[in-house]
């Protein structure tokens, strides 16, 4: 093990390019929406193995054996233990790279991502990091990971509202109507940054998603849309019908996360459209003019978990934002949920 070289990122490169080629972009027939160089290679003067380490988000995702093979065929096996979620693993014959698989848009991709930028930023947590890879018999990944509490309060420090704020300059001049959601609408209710975020979800009417995909596509982004548990590109002009509800955007490493909602004369919950809450009651703003879903709204949408999975953000979120919830808008999120989910236990808590 040694001080990491910086020839690591022109392996990582080159490797690179053989994985997109093998694997493929999604929207091109392949199953990668990103790819990162992540890990000690990934951080300019951090002692580690000379294993250059790339995360993949993938989608679908675990990859099956058809796309698995075709890793094997350029010299990847995967790594006993890790077939499966939440994370799988491949080393290649050489032992010179091993590729960290995630689900597009999890956690754990963004603890790469956040670990990886912490570590690169300061040089203090480096040099004591270096020092107890060298020392300790520790394995070196949970040496790293127990960096993550640190890292994450180093992003909300660092990173504040400028994610919402890079999405609003990309809408700014957008011909429909559009509202920041998920945690980070509830974080601008807050008025403060309460976690790291892995993407900006943005609900747009669904009567709007060709002004949507025009003005998008006019300032180069990618569009892909998720079904059926696949990824595939949005075709111009082509109506987005249900149960298709989503749109990905990405342009380079940006991505943002689109929601198409029946927005008409009222709000419609899209999993019960008897669930309808009025237009001027279903966004705020901030002072600076960000335009943002209710938080009635987003606790409705998080409070029904369709992947199955445990997911703690949910539940914080909750707890934090319904103490700050006026009595009508929380006399409104129980009214929605007794009609949508009759044994919630969020019912039990609005009061």
């Amino acid at each position: 093990m040694s001080a990491q070289p910086r020839h690591w990122d022109e392996q990582y490169e080159t490797e690179r390019d053989r994985l997109l080629q093998a694997l493929g972009k999604v929207g091109q027939g392949g199953v990668v929406e990103a790819i990162q160089h992540i890990g000690a290679t990934s951080v300019p003067g951090l002692y580690g193995s000379p294993c250059v380490d790339i995360g993949l988000a993938v989608a679908p995702f675990p990859l099956d054996a058809s796309w698995s093979s075709r890793l094997e065929a350029i010299g990847y096996r995967a790594v006993a233990g890790y077939e499966s979620e939440p994370e799988q693993r491949f080393l290649h014959e050489s032992k010179s790279f091993q590729l960290f698989l995630v689900e597009s848009g999890s956690e754990p991709w963004s603890d790469f991502l956040v670990l990886r930028d912490y570590l690169r930023s300061d040089n203090a947590v480096r040099e004591d990091l270096s020092l107890r890879k060298r020392n300790t018999a520790r394995e070196s990944s949970e040496l790293i990971e127990s960096l993550l509490p640190a890292a994450r309060e180093w992003w909300i420090a660092e990173r504040q509202f400028s994610p919402v704020e890079s999405v609003t300059h990309e809408l700014r001049d957008a011909p429909m109507l559009w509202y920041i959601s998920g945690g980070w609408a509830l974080d601008l209710f807050l008025g403060k940054v309460s976690r790291v975020h892995h993407d900006v979800d943005v609900v747009v009417p669904r009567r709007a998603q060709m002004d949507l995909q025009r003005h998008l596509t006019g300032r180069g982004w990618t569009l892909i849309t998720p079904f059926e548990n696949r990824l595939e590109p949005w075709p111009l002009h082509m109506q987005l019908e249900l149960p298709r509800h989503q749109v990905h955007a990405h342009r380079g490493d940006d991505f943002i996360d689109f929601l198409l909602t029946d927005i008409r004369d009222v709000w419609a919950y899209r999993r019960e459209p008897i669930v309808v809450r009025s237009l001027e009651k279903m966004g705020l703003s901030t002072e600076s003019g960000i335009p943002y879903l209710a938080p009635e709204l987003v606790l409705l949408s998080k409070s029904k978990n369709t992947s199955g999975r445990n997911r703690p953000n949910d539940e914080a979120d909750f707890e934090r934002v319904v103490p700050r919830l006026d009595p009508e808008r929380r006399a409104w999120l129980r009214w929605a949920l007794t009609a949508t989910s009759p044994g919630h236990p969020w019912i039990q808590k609005l009061g």
